[in-house]
């Protein structure tokens, strides 16, 4: 029998932890990763591995001493069939990762095909890839190259329209070009360039009075400005204004007066328009009264809300004192003659050196049947310089 005390190294008194160090030791010298192909190391292993599993499991190595001791014969095995199924297990397992182990990193012939076989494929993908990146890339430039060309010759169409004058085809061409490729600068320049030669044009029929054409001009411009700019509609006021078109010109400074609603100069200019050249005061009132309205919150934002008792009138500007006579004249037109009073009054308080407001204001009370400072009114108009009032001052004040 063999003594697997002597496998070990150990002596028979030795002790669990001693047992688990030899084997640890012998295991490790003579495994058969560390000396392959040396069938003696792994028969010795194997041992050790035996006596080892012998001695660590206390039953065992009891029956083991006693057979070692006294020769005896148990009649309990030391091996049962679960231990040999056990070893057995371990054995094939053992020999199918060795085996395994020694086919995976062989380096051979073969090895090296695979490897060439892999590096192959691998160039055969890339240059197609290549291949089709490039052609693509080729196809794009190609494209890109005759969409240009053909931009450059929509852009020189574009500019032989303008110069034969037909400037809303010209614009409507770059538009649809826009369209199309909105990231393309060049139709940008092209846009905005002509834009500045028609403007340029027509301030120069502005200026010699050639108001039909600079319409006509101004009036494309609206078309293609975004936004349109504050100086092409205050031309093309003025331009349908001095043609007679008064509706027009009214409907440009309607479109200022979206862009600054707060242009006290605009409002009283719609307003003038509407009661003296369109015989409409209704709409000339809502006009004025948007900029008594404006008059008030602008003077009590400076000076409170009691402004007319701390201000001096005449440090308000000019236009508020024209929008208070216009819409006391309106609202003497709608026989509105309270109201009429009423803005003679501002209009007195801020300028009481003009004689209008002191005319309409006598005008208003005989109308109204209010009987009261009539001759004083009519006497101040006359005295700040209103002319041709003496017959109807006669009249009413004997």
């Amino acid at each position: 029998m063999r003594d697997f005390y002597e496998v070990l190294g150990v002596s028979r008194s030795a002790s669990a932890g001693e047992i688990r160090a030899a084997y640890k030791r012998l295991a490790k010298l003579y495994h058969p990763d560390r000396n392959p192909g040396n069938h003696q190391a792994e028969e010795h292993f194997k041992n050790v591995n035996e006596a080892y599993h012998m001695l660590c499991n206390p039953q065992k190595k009891a029956q083991y001493d006693l057979t070692l001791y006294y020769g005896l014969t148990l009649s309990v095995p030391i091996y049962n069939e679960d231990d040999i199924d056990w070893q057995e297990m371990k054995r094939k397992k053992y020999y199918r990762w060795k085996k395994a182990s020694e086919n995976r990193y062989r380096i051979d012939k073969n090895y090296f095909k695979i490897q060439g076989l892999a590096f192959l494929v691998f160039l055969i993908i890339g240059g197609f890839c290549f291949a089709v990146i490039h052609t693509a890339h080729y196809y794009v430039r190609k494209q890109q190259m005759e969409k240009h060309l053909a931009n450059n010759r929509m852009l020189k169409k574009a500019n032989g329209l303008f110069g034969e004058g037909k400037y809303t085809d010209a614009f409507q061409m770059i538009y649809n070009l826009e369209k199309e490729e909105p990231l393309e600068y060049r139709l940008a320049y092209a846009k905005d360039s002509l834009m500045d030669a028609l403007r340029k044009q027509a301030d120069q029929e502005f200026r010699n009075k050639d108001f039909q054409t600079a319409t006509e001009h101004y009036q494309v411009l609206m078309q293609v400005e975004h936004p349109i700019r504050f100086e092409t509609l205050q031309n093309l006021s003025m331009c349908e204004y001095y043609l007679g078109n008064y509706a027009e010109s009214i409907q440009a400074l309607k479109h200022l007066h979206n862009q600054e609603p707060y242009n006290l100069a605009l409002i009283y200019q719609i307003g003038m328009i509407n009661m003296e050249k369109l015989d409409n005061p209704e709409e000339a009132v809502q006009y004025f009264t948007l900029g008594k309205k404006l008059f008030k919150e602008n003077l009590s934002e400076v000076y409170g809300r009691a402004f007319q008792i701390v201000m001096n009138p005449y440090d308000a500007p000019d236009i508020y004192y024209y929008i208070f006579l216009a819409r006391a004249q309106a609202n003497f037109k709608l026989k509105r003659y309270k109201e009429a009073i009423t803005d003679c009054n501002w209009a007195i308080f801020l300028r009481r050196d003009q004689p209008e407001p002191y005319y309409y204001r006598a005008m208003s009370r005989i109308r109204n049947h209010e009987n009261i400072n009539i001759c004083e009114d009519f006497t101040r108009a006359e005295q700040t310089g209103l002319q041709g009032i003496q017959k109807i001052r006669r009249k009413y004040c004997r």
